[in-house]
């Protein structure tokens, strides 16, 4: 007679897909890296299905960059467009929130309720609640709230960039994990703070 299996591989239940089906996919990066570093591989899967993908770039990306702020302003914006015309989908549209300064608030719920529906998307791409970075926190607080408030119809898939996440979902992204790859090392400024291509590998 089977026994009942052990409670912790049924707390978080998870299943394997070939793919998540949208009519229209946004995706909510808080940096100029974090939508190919979180979730490239989805969002190439999607452009080969055929689906429109929509990414913002919610802060500028330039804390602590003093008098070369615009520099590295254009610089990691630069890096974001390169990635997207490797990927197949259209360069990023940039908010330029202040780095370390995004906050929930009802401004940015309603900011981000708003291109979803631009958009067009049923599909959104967030950073997980796990995340550690307050700007990575505070949009997937926003994404959460926007797509409850949207109602049925929209979904929510979470990635995760600086800390694991427990998952639900595991999508196969074997085909394109090369082509992720190479997007990331569209982000020379970023590799040269730390190798996130090689952590990503393993």
């Amino acid at each position: 007679m089977p026994s009942d299996p052990p409670v912790e591989s049924t707390c978080i239940p998870y299943h394997a897909c070939q793919g998540l089906p949208a009519k229209a996919v946004l995706v909510l990066a808080p940096h100029a890296d974090d939508e190919v570093f979180g979730c490239a591989g989805a969002m190439v899967r999607h452009v080969q299905a055929g689906c429109t993908v929509s990414v913002i770039v919610l802060s500028d990306g330039a804390y602590g960059a003093g008098d070369q702020t615009s520099r590295v302003i254009a610089t990691r914006e630069a890096e974001s467009g390169a990635a997207a015309t490797l990927l197949g989908y259209p360069c990023p549209v940039f908010w330029r929130l202040p780095d370390r300064g995004i906050v929930y608030s009802e401004a940015l719920i309603g900011r981000v309720m708003s291109a979803i529906t631009a958009a067009g998307a049923d599909l959104v791409y967030a950073p997980a609640l796990t995340e550690i970075h307050p700007d990575h926190r505070a949009v997937a607080m926003v994404a959460v709230e926007a797509i409850r408030r949207l109602g049925a119809g929209f979904r929510l898939a979470m990635y995760e960039v600086g800390v694991p996440l427990s998952p639900n979902v595991l999508l196969d992204i074997s085909a394109q994990a090369e082509l992720k790859q190479r997007a990331m090392q569209c982000f020379a400024s970023q590799l040269k703070v730390q190798a996130y291509d090689a952590t990503l590998q393993h």
